[in-house]
């Protein structure tokens, strides 16, 4: 099978004016008038080493432990109600046992449930940096902080 001349000619042309592109846009072509990036010299700033802007403020919970005792509690209390309502069965109370302990496990962790407020900040060397706080803090994002003796106070 033969490529059609025409074909052969369109596909040269758009190789060559490819190619051509490139060298204009990188500068390589002499009086492109493309200007080649120039890096900027890095700049010694007088810069805080404890210093940065804060990126996020965002409210975190931690699930608690369970100790068991909700587990207990639980589980007797489903077993009771198990075995009222399978009318004396042993498989109801069964199922109402486990069926409590694992309900009265999950209410005890969501009890025990704690909240605290984490700001995230990008310090002036780039390192991000969590501070928690136990109320809602005033620092949001954008805001310039500088971080002494693990608090934040304005910079």
């Amino acid at each position: 099978m033969r490529i059609h001349p025409l074909i052969a000619g369109a596909a040269a042309s758009v190789i060559v004016l490819s190619g051509v592109g490139i060298a204009a846009i990188t500068g390589v072509l002499p009086r492109s008038g493309a200007e080649k990036a120039v890096q900027p010299a890095p700049v010694a700033k007088n810069e805080c080493a404890n210093c940065g802007v804060v990126v996020a403020v965002r409210l975190v919970e931690k699930k608690g432990d369970g100790t068991g005792l909700g587990a207990v509690v639980g589980g007797v209390a489903g077993a009771v109600v198990g075995h009222e309502v399978a009318h004396g069965r042993d498989v109801g109370t069964v199922v109402g046992a486990a069926g409590g302990a694992f309900a009265g496990h999950q209410i005890e962790r969501q009890v025990r449930t704690t909240q605290h407020y984490e700001v995230q900040v990008r310090m002036a060397d780039g390192q991000l940096r969590n501070v928690k706080f136990d109320t809602p803090p005033a620092w949001k994002s954008g805001d310039k902080v500088r971080l002494q003796d693990g608090k934040l106070v304005s910079a």
